[in-house]
């Protein structure tokens, strides 16, 4: 018999459906499938990606991004790394982008990862070329380090962990590098080193 989750017990004693719900919530929702396919799109989701539902997900990120996030999602469907809240940014239609935070779990049927359900939030868009040319900055070979890590999707715990250095000490590194770079956050940095071939 299969165990029936607190939140699918609630419904049923509640007699409500949670399908319905999901189309009306103002967060854009996301479903997956083990290929990266675009299965679902909640209406907010459809506002978002109007025409996502049935492309790739690489398909609607920014180009510098595509092979480190198909790497990444190789890496999480084989189980060998875990799903971490992460930024990236996705196309829009007219042209630039959206800076996005995605918030995703894995879907299973019995121990396999068969897809991925996610949520979206911190929308910001971003201007296509935008701003002018700097001089190449000049990192330090652990800041390099970091970049890169920075680049792989890595969070700070597992940078420390990777590196054996202190939270404390590889938040000062992301803030040098933030700051090298010329860029408000993680996101922005990793796509100005794309843009600048710091990050193959």
């Amino acid at each position: 018999m299969t165990s029936i989750t607190p939140l699918a017990l609630q419904l049923d004693l509640l007699g409500a459906d949670i399908h319905a719900s999901v189309e009306e919530v103002s967060v854009p929702m996301y479903v997956l499938d083990r290929s990266g396919k675009i299965m679902w799109l909640n209406g907010a989701g459809e506002k978002l990606l109007p025409d996502g539902v049935g492309r790739k997900f690489t398909e609607v990120l920014a180009p510098d991004l595509v092979e480190p996030a198909r790497r990444r999602y190789a890496q999480r469907m084989a189980g060998r790394e875990e799903f971490v809240d992460h930024e990236t940014v996705v196309k829009a239609p007219g042209g630039g982008g959206h800076a996005v935070e995605i918030s995703a779990a894995p879907l299973r049927n019995g121990n396999r990862i068969v897809g991925v359900f996610g949520v979206v939030r911190a929308q910001r868009p971003v201007a296509p070329g935008s701003g002018r040319p700097r001089p190449t900055p000049r990192l330090t070979p652990r800041q390099q380090e970091v970049l890169h890590m920075l680049g792989a999707g890595l969070t700070t715990r597992q940078m420390a962990e990777r590196t054996g250095l202190s939270l404390e000490t590889i938040r000062n590194h992301v803030r040098a590098v933030l700051r090298e770079l010329g860029a408000k956050s993680r996101l922005e940095a990793v796509l100005v080193a794309h843009r600048r071939g710091m990050l193959d």
